[in-house]
């Protein structure tokens, strides 16, 4: 191959990476906006917040992690994959952080359709400072999702990365040297059990009983009108009257929690499975076709990340409220 062949292809290929990186941070920016504004709008409800603000909160916090810290790792190993320029020290201690982001992510969209589950499926009495309790717990529920995320997906990697030059090779390379190819096996197993089979597990279960729930209030609700021909009195009219604004409301929830199992089944998926090839076939990451493959699943990741805000902000009455006076207050500052 002469030199011009040669030149036309490095070009090519230059041009299909900038195409890529392209579209990656354009996604990339949307989430980001995405969720600065989820987190101002939420902060600015003061003490109006309930649990779901809380852990909308706490989602978008962690989705900013994948975003601004995640994404640009795995662009710089995705473009310089034994290059890494950002010196020993981001290496050896910044290098196993991100992690944590993608657990608190994943685990806060659990707790979310949790927290939708036991509001339509076991709603509990009214009871005073049911509000200031709730959010105590849901303040307790968040550190301990974050602590547990640090311990289960970043700890380990701090005994395994490794900052060097790799034999025969120009350039600095970064990132885990594992002791054995089984102790790699079980942590990229033990990533795939609890950042993906598990939290899909939970979320497709609350989205199960939710439905039951519902088909049953619609049951209730049917058999409850056509008692009314035959009986008289305010009392079954009121009765009915409350349970269909609650069918409303939950037939909603349904809609919202929908598009959640949707789309954390798809944009996770690529992730996992290339979780599981990689502790099986290790050899993957030396194939020609390995960048093309973690473009796309990064490009899966942050898809899931930036559209997190779109979801899980309709999800919540007080959010929407929230947006509605924002958007007034910078009309207003605007005019």
């Amino acid at each position: 191959m002469n030199n011009t062949s040669t030149d036309y292809i490095t070009t090519k290929l230059s041009r299909f990476s900038i195409i890529k990186l392209t579209v990656e941070v354009l996604i990339a920016l949307f989430g980001i906006f995405g969720n600065v504004l989820v987190a101002v709008v939420i902060k600015g409800l003061g003490k109006k917040k309930t649990t779901t603000d809380l852990y909308l909160l706490n989602l978008a916090i962690a989705d900013l992690g994948i975003l601004l810290l995640t994404f640009p790792l795995v662009a710089i190993r995705e473009n310089a994959p034994t290059n890494w320029p950002l010196g020993e020290f981001v290496c050896l201690y910044s290098y196993p952080i991100p992690e944590i982001f993608h657990g608190t992510s994943v685990w806060f969209i659990v707790v979310i359709a949790i927290v939708r589950y036991r509001e339509i499926v076991i709603p509990r009495k009214a009871i005073r400072n049911k509000n200031k309790i709730s959010l105590k717990y849901a303040k307790t529920t968040a550190v301990c999702i974050w602590v547990a995320s640090f311990l289960l997906f970043s700890l380990p990697f701090y005994f395994v990365v490794s900052f060097g030059l790799p034999p025969g090779e120009v350039g600095v390379w970064c990132g885990p040297i594992w002791p054995s190819l089984i102790i790699a096996q079980l942590y990229l197993c033990l990533l795939t059990t609890f950042g993906y089979i598990i939290p899909l597990g939970v979320i497709c279960w609350t989205y199960l009983a939710i439905s039951r729930a519902i088909n049953r209030s619609s049951n209730f609700l049917f058999a409850m009108k056509r008692g009314q021909d035959g009986a008289e009195g305010n009392l079954q009219v009121a009765v009915t009257g409350v349970q269909s604004i609650r069918l409303r409301q939950n037939k909603r929830a349904k809609k919202i929690l929908t598009p959640v199992v949707v789309v954390f089944a798809i944009t996770m998926f690529p992730l996992t499975i290339l979780r599981l090839t990689l502790a099986f076939w290790p050899s993957l990451a030396e194939k020609d076709y390995y960048e093309n493959t973690l473009f796309a699943v990064t490009l899966f990741v942050i898809a899931n990340s930036s559209a997190n805000p779109v979801i899980y902000s309709i999800a919540s009455k007080s959010f929407r409220k929230g947006m509605t006076n924002l958007y007034s207050k910078c009309l207003i500052k605007c005019l």
